[in-house]
This record gives structure tokens, C-alpha cells and sequence, in this order.
């Protein structure tokens, strides 16, 4: 059998455990990636409000103590968002059978582009409540979310969840925990799958935050508003779109009429799963955002 490069590390889903007045609290790694991406988050914008000479007219959106009034508002978008997103899009009759089991938020399920339209609804009654550039708020939050998205990755690599395509390449990893370390063929042992959690670790969080820094020191780009945020919007959504045919299916779309998941077959054994589906609005809005902004910053000059 052919060598492999890695080898899954089969951590504990669980960080650490500590006893609180005789009650037992495991701290999950998962918790913990939250909680690492929340704190980068806010290191992020604290250091972009407080060189305003990268802002537009020299002048930052929001003042410093703000920007832990802003946090607030993101944690509960992210939260509620990512919750209700994942029980509509991923298991809505499951959710719509077992209404009281939306708040088991322990129990998983966590879906990104409900938490991405969580923020955009915080950020929005944010921004109107400081009277401020929406355009420019979205830039502040884009810059600082790319963190958050690797050490969420992170935390479902090590919590063997979202486990990619079974696959012979070399960089197959053999997962033993949850159902990605049973293949569909059962000839298929061991069963080796592409890591798809650290693809998207690397390029939603590394790449884009240093696209991300580039833009913002070296171009900019703070000065003309929505560019920053329209990059987001397209460079997630082609990073997602792509990495998504190594990742395998949620077993809620899979059938035995639909053994790949597809949400929308094209053709016959090809079509897109759901997390494409979503991303596709994120790829067009993005794209027409940043030729907008361009436009609208030359017809200024």
C-alpha cells in the first residue's frame, strides 16, 4: 500500500476539562476556535481603527472603545445566524419535526453562511445605530474574519467532521473517528479521504488574510469603501466553490437516487452540492461590488 504523507492526529474532541462546584465542564475545542476567532477578530479591527490614515479622508469609521460594542453584535450574529442557517438549509424537516432541538447548540451544527448573514444583519443595525458607512463596516468585519474561518476549520479537522471525498492520492488522510472513516465501497479498507478542512483552513483563513493585509497596507484599499468586503465576498466564494467537489455531501441530501448529494444535478452525475449553491450569490454579489466600487472611485476623480 501506498505511504501516505499525513497522518490523521486523532486529538480529543474535548480541550480540557475543569470542575466547577462539583460539576464536570468539558471545553471543547470547537468552543475554543470560536473563542480564538472572536479574540483575533477584535485584535484585527482595534489595529485598523487606530491607523486612520488608511481610512478615507484619514479618518477611521469607528473609534477604538467601539469596537467591543461591535464584537457584541458580531458573536450574536454569528451565533444565531450560524444556528438557524444550518437547521434551514442542511436539515429543515428535521429541525421543523424537532423545533426544541434548534437551541441543542452542543449538540453541532453550525452552518457558515447562515453565520455570514448573521453578521451582515448585526453589522447592518450596528451601523445604523453609529450612523456610519455600511460600505465601510463591511470592509472593517471582512478583513477581520478570515482567522475565525481557519480555526474553525481546524476544529472540525480535529473533531473528524465536514471530512472530505474518499481518495488514493498521496495526501489522503485515514480519519478514525466519526462516519468519514468508513468509505461508500466497503472493498475500500482503510478508507482514505481528501483533508478538506485543512484546504479550506489554508485558503479561507491564511490566503485570504494575507490578500486581505496586502490590499489593505500595500494598496490601500480602506479608501475606496466595499472593496475589501467584495473581495470577500468573491475570494470565499470561488475558495468554497472549488474546495467543495473534494468535500463529501451532508448525509442529509444523500440518497439512493442522489448518491452524490447534489442539491441541483446539471446533468447526469454531475451537479452541485449546497454549499456551492450558497456560494454562488456570494461569487456574483462580490464581483459586481468590486466593479462598483472601481467605477464609482473613477467617476469621483
Amino acid at each position: 500500500m501506498e505511504e501516505k504523507i499525513f497522518q490523521y492526529p486523532n486529538i480529543n474532541e474535548t480541550a480540557f476539562s475543569i470542575n466547577l462546584l462539583g460539576f464536570q465542564l468539558n471545553v471543547q475545542w470547537y468552543g475554543l476556535s470560536y473563542i480564538a476567532g472572536i479574540l483575533f477578530a477584535w485584535f484585527l479591527m482595534v489595529r485598523l481603527v487606530e491607523n486612520k490614515n488608511l481610512w478615507f479622508a484619514n479618518k477611521s469609521i469607528i473609534e477604538r472603545s467601539e469596537v467591543d460594542d461591535l464584537i457584541t453584535y458580531m458573536i450574536l450574529g454569528i451565533i444565531v445566524g450560524g444556528r438557524f442557517g444550518y437547521c434551514l438549509f442542511y436539515a429543515p424537516s428535521y429541525y421543523f419535526d424537532n423545533p426544541i432541538r434548534i437551541i441543542y447548540i452542543w449538540e453541532g451544527g453550525m452552518s457558515f453562511h447562515g453565520g455570514f448573514l448573521g453578521v451582515l444583519i448585526s453589522g447592518i443595525l450596528f451601523g445604523l445605530r453609529k450612523k456610519i458607512s455600511l460600505l465601510s463596516l463591511g470592509d472593517l468585519i471582512a478583513f477581520a474574519s478570515p482567522p475565525g474561518l481557519f480555526f474553525g476549520r481546524i476544529a472540525n479537522f480535529i473533531n473528524g467532521e465536514l471530512w472530505g471525498k474518499p481518495t488514493t492520492s498521496t495526501f489522503g488522510i485515514q480519519f478514525t473517528k466519526g462516519q468519514g472513516q468508513f468509505c461508500p465501497n466497503q472493498n475500500e479498507i482503510p478508507c482514505f479521504r481528501y483533508p478538506s478542512q485543512l484546504y479550506e483552513a489554508f485558503f479561507e483563513g491564511i490566503i485570504l488574510m494575507l490578500i486581505f493585509y496586502y490590499l489593505v497596507f500595500v494598496s490601500k484599499v480602506l479608501r475606496k469603501p466595499g472593496m475589501i468586503f467584495g473581495s470577500f465576498l468573491l475570494g470565499y466564494g470561488v475558495i468554497r466553490f472549488a474546495i467543495e467537489f473534494l468535500r463529501e455531501p451532508d448525509a442529509f441530501f444523500i440518497t439512493n437516487e442522489n448518491p452524490y448529494g447534489y442539491v441541483v444535478e446539471l446533468f447526469p452525475g454531475i451537479g452541485i452540492s449546497m454549499g456551492q449553491l450558497l456560494t454562488v450569490p456570494m461569487i456574483i454579489f462580490g464581483l459586481l461590488m468590486i466593479l462598483l466600487v472601481r467605477k464609482r472611485n473613477f467617476d469621483e476623480n
